[in-house]
Parts: C-alpha cells; sequence; structure tokens
C-alpha cells in the first residue's frame, strides 16, 4: 500500500477520535437551531470526509526527482508538535492573546523563513489580538484573558 493511503488512514482515524470527542458535548435545552455540537460535527465529518477521498483518489505516483517525492522533514514536524503541546499546556495559564502569539510565532519560525523574526511577531499579536477581540467583543465567547486581562 502506497505512504498516501496510510497518512489517509491516520487522517480518518484523527476525524474519528474528533468526531467521538465532538458528540461528548453536551445539547443545551434552549431553541437554537443550531446547538454547540454542529461545527465540531462538521469538522469531524469532513475530517473523514478527507480522509476517505485521499485513501480512494491518491493521485498519481510523483516522478522520481520532484518536490513530491522528497521524504517528510521530521524535524519540522516534530517541532510542530512540541509548539501544539506547549500552547496546550500554558492556554490558560498565560491567556488566549499570549499563547496563540507564541504558537503563530512558534509556527511561523518553524515552517518558514527565520529571517522574519519581527514581521511574523508583529502579523501574531496582531492577528492573535484581533481573533481575541471578535470572539470576545463581537461573539460574546469567552477566551482565557490571561494575566494582563486579555
Amino acid at each position: 500500500m502506497r505512504a498516501i493511503r496510510w497518512v489517509a488512514l491516520a487522517i480518518v482515524l484523527v476525524g474519528v477520535f474528533y468526531l467521538w470527542g465532538a458528540l461528548q458535548i453536551r445539547e443545551s435545552t434552549t431553541y437554537a437551531a443550531v446547538g454547540p455540537r454542529f461545527m465540531p460535527n462538521a469538522i469531524g465529518i469532513g475530517i473523514i470526509l478527507s480522509g476517505i477521498w485521499l485513501f480512494a483518489f491518491p493521485g498519481a505516483s510523483p516522478a522520481p526527482d520532484s518536490p513530491l517525492s522528497v521524504s517528510l522533514d521530521w524535524l519540522s514536524i516534530g517541532l510542530m508538535l512540541g509548539v501544539v503541546a506547549a500552547y496546550i499546556a500554558i492556554f490558560r495559564m498565560v491567556g488566549y492573546v499570549l499563547a496563540t502569539t507564541l504558537l503563530l510565532w512558534g509556527g511561523a519560525q518553524i515552517l518558514g523563513e527565520r529571517r522574519h523574526l519581527m514581521r511574523d511577531g508583529v502579523i501574531a499579536v496582531v492577528l492573535s489580538a484581533t481573533i481575541y477581540y471578535a470572539f470576545s467583543q463581537l461573539l460574546r465567547i469567552n477566551l482565557p484573558p490571561g494575566p494582563l486581562g486579555f
């Protein structure tokens, strides 16, 4: 079996686990047409369908010297897993804005060019603060404020 099919099976398993977690969310007894499970269920189903599609249609084999045949950068994958694990660990303690800024900045450094430290940092702060404002003020969804109050 081609390696891409193993990746597709892993994606399906992640989707099943995600969907199982989404189904654990308690529904409230309100009259809203869309409950708190709607988006997580839709995302889980989308992940599963993407994995099934990738398994069924893996695409043509890449040419031996094409970029698609190059092996994975396991160091970058491991570093990103570490950054995401750190994000999960510090999210409530330091708050949404700081934790998300560190996640975005760290991810940009791992996956992109490392020459743009300042630019990536400014983008990470602006994006994190904008999303925090949109969720907390416009949508009235509580996100951890952190020690600075935001």
